[in-house]
């Protein structure tokens, strides 16, 4: 890929096989405060003053760049990943388009219709779309996700689910509408067959999602209509949870264009590091007869304690590489993640996934995984 060449076109699910990486801290990007962490777990541990919008070490980026107005520091981290997925070569970046960067709080009900025929008024995702996409990057968006974290600040969904669905709709078809021509994939939500856990987790809340009945169908069913309503020619993705057990799935081939999978086959154990659980997708695939990407894997890093070292880390990408390649019902595959973050979660090897630490300095994963694309081509 040339730099200035737009990706819409060449990445394509179902005809060959492409690699990409995961960000899941893209608020660093778009220039606005990080969320709070779930923060029980760690209320004796220390991080960045709430509202930084990256934590101190990126201003190493001014350096680099030449660069020293703290307003361009979103744009310098959009350069800087640019670079490196350049660098490795990878085909796309999955991230999070979170409802709240668009809408911070809920547009007020009677202005609903007029919003729709209108736009939002800030956009704040706007260069770091263009970046990747000017850099031949493809980006896989995950829009309608409803992590409280994410959602417009007092939007709950058991208040009115079908007020929420509205709302929910209204926005898909903005963003679609923005970025038409620069964004083909879309994903739909986050592991519908796993809210309950994202409620126990302390990630989702309300009732709706811990039980969601006939609810869960409806809600996809909303997202992908937006989808194809705005732009016919967009893909949309629902991704599901795999290491759970693959029960129960058949319900989304038809709620969506590509189904993506979630492994973490290391998650609970730091060994044997195994990726025969991917064979779970090629089975999927072969059965339902739909495209089949990994959307997330990885390994982390640490705590050490747990037995998570480095260079398990690097050994996992290469053998999760290696695998989904030679099974021909897999058509790409998304390393979770790109960096590690002052963002916490829970459990702590959560925090250690990234194959840069949150300084920015590469672990050997990362050149496990630029080795691992260059066998691709």
């Amino acid at each position: 890929m040339s730099e200035g060449q737009s990706s819409i076109g060449l990445l394509d699910f179902t005809k060959r096989f492409h690699s990409g990486v995961n960000i899941d801290d893209t608020w660093r990007y778009a220039g606005l405060a990080e969320p709070k962490s779930v923060i029980i777990p760690y209320l004796f541990s220390l991080r960045i003053q709430e509202g930084t919008v990256i934590d101190r070490a990126d201003y190493a980026l001014d350096r680099r760049y030449g660069i020293v107005d703290p307003a361009t520091t979103a744009e310098k981290a959009t350069i800087a990943l640019a670079d490196d997925v350049a660098y490795v070569k990878a085909d796309f970046v999955r991230c999070w388009f979170n409802w709240r960067f668009f809408e911070p709080s809920p547009v007020p009900e009677d202005t609903l219709d007029t919003l729709l025929e209108s736009s939002y008024d800030k956009w704040p995702l706007d260069f770091f779309v263009n970046t990747l996409v000017e850099r031949g990057i493809e980006i896989v968006p995950v829009l309608g996700c409803g992590y409280e974290r994410m959602l417009p600040e007092g939007l709950h969904v058991d208040k009115d689910r079908a007020l929420y669905l509205k709302r929910l709709a209204i926005h898909t078809r903005l963003l679609i509408r923005r970025y038409k021509g620069k964004v083909k994939h879309w994903q739909i939500e986050n592991e519908p067959n796993w809210w309950r856990m994202h409620v126990e987790g302390g990630w989702r809340s309300g009732m709706t999602w811990f039980d969601p009945g006939g609810f869960r169908d409806e809600l996809l069913k909303t997202l992908n209509d937006s989808v194809h309503e705005e732009d016919p020619g967009a893909m949309t993705i629902i991704n599901l949870e795999g290491d759970g057990g693959m029960k129960d799935l058949d319900r989304y081939p038809p709620l969506c264009d590509i189904v993506g999978l979630d492994f973490y086959p290391n998650y609970k154990s730091s060994s044997p590091i195994s990726v025969d659980v991917f064979d779970h997708a090629q089975k999927f695939a072969k059965e339902n007869g739909i495209p089949v990407i990994i959307s997330e894997t990885g390994y982390p890093s640490g705590p050490r304690l747990l037995g998570y070292t480095e260079e398990r880390q690097a050994l996992y990408v290469k053998k999760a590489f290696e695998k989904a390649f030679a099974l021909d019902g897999i058509n790409g595959m998304g390393i979770w993640r790109y960096r590690d973050s002052s963002w916490r979660s829970f459990p702590p090897q959560e925090n250690r996934f990234g194959l840069k630490d949150s300084k920015g300095r590469s672990k050997p994963a990362w050149d496990a995984l630029k080795e691992s694309v260059s066998k691709l081509n």
